[in-house]
Formats: C-alpha cells, structure tokens, sequence
C-alpha cells in the first residue's frame, strides 16, 4: 500500500468521523448556540405543520354555519298583570278559623308569565302579626281553605283565578281580638 492511498483513507476516515459527529450532535439536543435553537425552531414548526395538515380536513367536516336571513327580526315580548280586587269578610275571623277571598289575574302581556306571590301585612296597633297569609292557585273553594301555593302559568292574554287565604291559628294571642292588618299580596309574573 502506497502512502498516499494510507493519506487518502486517512482523510476519508476523518471527514466521514466529521460527518457522522455533526449528524448526531443535530439530532442529540438539536445541537448547541443560536443555529441549534433555530434548527430546534424549525423541526418544531414542521413537527406542528404536518401535525396542522391532518385536521384541518376534519375540522371543515365537523364545523357547519348559516348565516340568517336579512329579513329577520328579533324582538322583545311585553309582560303585564292586572289584579283584581277582593274585600274580606273580616267579622267572621275567629281564632281557629280562616276568610278566602277569590281574584282574578290577567296576563295582558304577548309572553306567557309564571305567577308569584309576596305578602306583608301591617297591624294596627303594632304588634306581631299573628296570622298566616298565602295566595292559591285557583278559586276559593266553597268550604275549607285550598293548598299550595299560587305557582301557575298564565298565558299571553289569559285571566286566572287565585285565592287568597287568611287564617288566625287558635293559639292566637289576645290582643290580636282588637287588632286589624292591611295585607298587600304582590302578585309577579317571571317569563319561563
């Protein structure tokens, strides 16, 4: 074997050692300094590129729009209540016993209205409230007081009874005998 064919293969040794030390320090942490972070950047950007590719036909198939017509309208209903009123006969209020008094209630709003009711009552002189107020679903029955609770749903335009019941327990104490009260039933309607 000649010398220079020893330097030849020498250097052939060398530049393929090179090489093959360049290939792995790429792919060992992507290499070293500012041109290891941009090929790291740059297999990154391909890696999420042909990652992209892929779904891109899937999200068309499993994504679908319409826009509406010109001619729409949308619009906000209206929501209104009448109450009727209704006297009680207060004289045949003893303790033990219960007054009913049936009301109407008008939806006069274009939205269906879930009704409600609120009592307070105020007592002259002022003591505690000794009886028990609530508001029913319905007309009053003839005899007996209803339950439940006024908790209806009274459509655009439609009028409903409602019963309002007044009770004064039998443990009632005595100077509720010379007391009056003023209630207020707030009847609300809330659109479902």
């Amino acid at each position: 074997m000649n010398t220079s064919t020893v330097r030849d293969s020498h250097r052939l040794q060398i530049v393929k050692n090179s090489l093959q030390h360049r290939a792995a320090a790429a792919f060992s942490g992507l290499g070293r300094g500012a041109f290891g972070t941009m090929k790291a950047a740059a297999v990154l950007v391909i890696a999420i590129s042909l990652g992209l590719i892929g779904t891109g036909g899937t999200y068309a198939y499993l994504n679908s729009s319409i826009n509406a017509a010109p001619a729409s309208t949308i619009s906000a209903g209206t929501a209104g209540l009448t109450v009727g009123s209704q006297s009680l006969n207060w004289s045949a209020l003893a303790p033990g016993k219960s007054v009913t008094g049936t009301f109407t209630i008008t939806n006069t709003g274009d939205v269906p209205l879930m009704l409600s009711a609120t009592i307070a009552a105020t007592m002259t002189p002022s003591i505690t409230n000794p009886f028990t107020i609530s508001v029913a679903d319905g007309a009053c029955p003839a005899s007996g007081v209803p339950s439940g609770t006024l908790s209806s749903t009274l459509a655009a335009g439609a009028t409903t009874n409602a019963c309002l019941v007044v009770t004064l327990p039998a443990n009632a104490p005595s100077n509720a005998q010379s007391a009056s009260a003023a209630i207020t039933a707030t009847i609300s309607g809330i659109q479902p």
